[in-house]
């Protein structure tokens, strides 16, 4: 069978290689899935950088989302399943970006065959890593506001109209006017261009409101000027690092305004039951910073 491998770290384009391999031999409790869908995330190049919390042996499988039929089992796995369409949960377990794919059968969840396998390809990792992210770390109540950079991806559009049926206002930091456009078409409250004044924008945004969360996925300057519009008490949390450069928090804030703060790793997200492991499994990828 046919497979994408990363050889080395580095950029996707020098270290990613088409190889084909021996089909390989099925454990007990273990599936082979025929790909009908595997999608490219932001994590998945984070993962081929080594800038991730798991390193592979090389040659590694890669990609971490997708979806496809099973077309073989393992001898202790129900006959049932067999035909079946499954989402494979983005454990970084088994490499979605192949033609076939071996993956126990608890990495597994049977999807419904009238669905469109490109969106339940994407299930994996945005949708329910958005509802953590709002669920997790601060218990938000309506009429609320959060604040979110890079808020036109397609993790600040999961992040709007989740916050949206919760009754939470949204304030989106956006580098384009564009992408401002997009994310008030998706209902974002306010929309902030980020520039040199990025901290009076966002202060007249909020027009007297404060921010009870931040959410980061890019790192730099904007998620501290966004923290400086925090409540006492409200949290940071950075869940992406897309420009490669640490978050830039000043310490006065968090001593001044007694603010908690998380840097979680891109951990592959979640699907209704990764949503559970990876809150199981976050103690080893996240280091809360210390606050007063």
């Amino acid at each position: 069978m046919r497979q994408l491998q990363l050889v080395a770290h580095g950029e996707p384009s020098d270290v990613i290689e088409l190889s084909t391999v021996p089909d390989p031999a099925l454990g007990p409790e273990e599936v082979l899935i025929s790909m009908e869908a595997a999608p490219l995330n932001p994590s998945d190049f984070v993962f081929v950088r080594g800038m991730y919390g798991v390193r592979p042996t090389f040659p590694s499988s890669v990609g971490a989302e997708g979806v496809g039929r099973v077309a073989k089992i393992g001898s202790k796995v129900d006959v049932a399943l067999r035909g079946k369409r499954v989402l494979i949960i983005p454990t970084y377990e088994q490499g979605t970006w192949a033609d076939q794919v071996v993956a126990p059968v608890r990495n597994l969840v049977p999807m419904s065959d009238e669905a469109d396998p490109l969106q339940l390809a994407m299930i994996g990792i945005n949708p329910v890593t958005a509802y953590l992210l709002l669920n997790r770390y601060v218990s938000l109540m309506p009429g609320d506001w959060i604040g979110q950079t890079a808020a036109n991806a397609a993790m600040g559009q999961y992040i709007i109209a989740l916050a949206k049926l919760a009754g939470v206002k949204t304030v989106n930091v956006v580098r384009r006017e564009e992408a401002a456009e997009q994310v008030r078409e998706w209902g974002g409250d306010r929309v902030v261009l980020q520039g040199g004044n990025l901290h009076k924008d966002i202060e007249e945004a909020l027009d007297g409101e404060k921010l009870s969360l931040v959410l980061d996925t890019v790192g730099g300057a904007p998620v501290g000027e966004l923290a400086k519009s925090l409540k006492p008490g409200g949290s940071v949390v950075v869940c992406g690092l897309q420009s490669g450069q640490f978050p830039a928090m000043p310490p006065r804030e968090f001593i001044y305004r007694g603010l908690s703060g998380v840097l979680a790793s891109t951990d592959s997200g979640s699907s209704i039951g990764y949503a559970t492991r990876r809150a199981q499994r976050s103690k080893r990828f996240t280091r809360s910073w210390e606050t007063s």
